[in-house]
């Protein structure tokens, strides 16, 4: 059983943090070292840098990064390979997992490093790299979606794959497209949606990376009969999940208990969240479609990102 909580028991304030509309804003990244929030316009192939503490007009930097898919945490910049890095970043490029360099400044990405290249099947190299998020051990978790034909994307087609210290493992496949994940190190839980399939599967989680047991233990079209499909997901400090429903312009508490989002802030009360600019019927939507949020009231605190150990 689950249980979500609506906004209307509680007020949240929403603040953008954007001024011009992404197209489809995604994978949010929150730096605790250096208090600094990233996320991408992935249509535009652009990773922007949001920096709350410099004058408002100062805060939003963005560099063109070429055809990434994906662009997620900065790199553990103690390890001897990238010790006093901490502008390396671990990022998608089609069906490749690579490491490219930002200084937060530069108007481009120059160049990459390619770590290593998934579904190589010979029916399976339409596919492109899609959510990606790094666990609380240190590996990266990065899911694929086959490719659109006819505007629909192909289900069936992606994969879930574990990338520790250099060595990739595919986990999970029958997915149409691979997107939210988190974790519950006290639960050793591992929480995973695909858009394709309106629900959020829970798994069992050992220390070593390997998921069992999946359960349903959220389903859109029969808990509350919410509108849209299940995107980014994050969890809170007291094991709540949060869901993003795309086509749906909703925020999602799930409580667990009782049945792309990411918290910052110096005590990681803040949630950010990234809305889209997506055509469902022939024209895209104005404004405030496409504007990066800032959610204040939220009541409860997240838990720091992670970062990936080469």
């Amino acid at each position: 059983m689950c249980d979500i909580e609506s906004s209307s028991k509680k007020k949240y304030e929403f603040i953008p943090i954007t001024t011009c509309p992404l197209q489809i804003g995604t994978r949010l990244f929150w730096d605790e070292c250096s208090a600094k929030l990233y996320f991408v316009d992935l249509p535009k192939y652009t990773v922007y840098r949001y920096d709350p503490a410099l004058p408002k007009a100062k805060r939003l930097t963005k560099a063109e990064i070429g055809e990434f898919s994906s662009i997620e945490t900065p790199l553990s910049s103690w390890t001897s390979e990238l010790a006093g890095s901490p502008t390396k970043f671990i990022a998608g490029i089609g069906r490749k997992i690579v490491f490219v360099e930002w200084d937060g400044k530069a108007p481009a990405v120059p160049d990459f490093e390619v770590i290593c290249e998934v579904d190589k099947e010979p029916d399976l190299c339409n596919n492109r790299l899609n959510g990606a998020k790094v666990d609380p051990w240190g590996r990266l978790w990065a899911g694929t979606m086959g490719p659109e034909e006819n505007g629909n994307v192909v289900p069936g087609k992606g994969s879930l794959y574990c990338l520790k210290k250099g060595c990739i493992t595919k986990k999970k496949c029958n997915i149409g497209i691979s997107n939210g994940l988190a974790w519950d190190m006290k639960k050793m839980k591992m929480y995973f949606c695909d858009t394709l399939k309106p629900k959020v599967f829970q798994y069992n989680l050992s220390k070593d990376g390997n998921i069992s047991k999946e359960q349903v233990v959220f389903e859109f079209d029969k808990n509350y009969r919410l509108a849209g499909k299940p995107d980014g997901l994050t969890i809170d400090s007291k094991g709540n999940v949060w869901v993003c429903a795309i086509f749906g312009s909703a925020l999602v508490k799930i409580d667990l208990l009782n049945g792309t989002v990411v918290f910052g802030g110096p005590k990681f009360e803040d949630l950010y969240v990234t809305t889209a600019r997506i055509a469902t019927d022939g024209c895209p939507p104005g404004p405030p479609a496409g504007t990066v949020y800032r959610v204040k009231g939220a009541g409860v605190t997240g838990l720091k990102g992670d970062k990936y150990i080469p």
